[in-house]
């Protein structure tokens, strides 16, 4: 009989950084990467009132900064944290090809706790983050989190989806996945009440550039809630 070591607490966190890693130099360069980055930043405008003079954003789980990049423009200063220090150095190192923007945006490595001392102690109008949760074990935890770094009156905004198709994950990407049937709109408010956030709204959205064979979610939802 074999014996498979299955942990329970698999660690889905060293999971994501290795092959985050692994796949930062060409993340952008995926089929669709470019049309999927410009639904996914056009249904953020849409769902928050940026001020290009006053908006601070922090984007989590940011990757390479793709979304972030469409979105600058639209706001004062935007820090971008990611688990994946490859994903961070792409990032940082398309802020150096493109000098505009470096002046009102950067990327860090980290894993946030929620604690004052981390990114300089600083606190968002508005917390992005945008098809990652289905790669974090414990939703819970990373709302409360992502609350503790909004200011009062801030808005946690996330996309993700509700309806998750395994078959069509690269291999190398399944280990990554926490959540493999998506998360549904109940798991998400769950998580929303618990961080004390208000006004929950949910908006589900199909991707226009769903296809079978590719690995991108035919549903989709924005989720937002305010810090009081």
């Amino acid at each position: 009989m074999a014996h498979h070591h299955h942990h329970e607490h698999h660690d889905f966190a060293s999971a994501n950084q290795a092959v985050f890693d692994q796949h930062a130099h060409h993340a952008d360069h995926r089929p669709m990467a470019a049309e999927m980055v410009e639904s996914l930043s056009n249904a953020i405008l849409k769902a928050y009132p940026f001020d290009k003079e006053g908006t601070v954003v922090l984007d989590y789980a940011c990757g390479t900064g793709s979304i972030s990049r469409r979105l600058a423009p639209h706001c004062k200063t935007l820090i971008g944290a990611d688990i994946s220090q490859g994903m961070v150095d792409q990032f940082n190192k398309g802020l150096q090809d493109d000098g505009t923007l470096s002046e009102k945006m950067r990327a860090v490595r980290a894993e946030l706790k929620g604690e004052e001392t981390e990114l300089e102690g600083m606190k968002f109008d508005l917390v992005l983050c945008t098809l990652a949760y289905h790669h974090i074990a414990d939703i819970m935890a990373t709302t409360r989190i992502l609350a503790f770094f909004l200011k009062p009156g801030g808005t946690l905004l996330v996309i993700d989806t509700p309806a998750l198709d395994m078959s069509a994950v690269p291999t190398d990407f399944v280990p990554t996945i926490a959540h493999k049937g998506g998360i549904s709109e109940a798991a998400i408010k769950d998580a929303y009440d618990a961080a004390a956030l208000r006004d929950f709204r949910c908006v589900a959205f199909e991707n226009p550039h769903y296809s079978p064979d590719l690995p991108l979610p035919k549903s989709l939802f924005v989720a937002t809630g305010v810090k009081h």
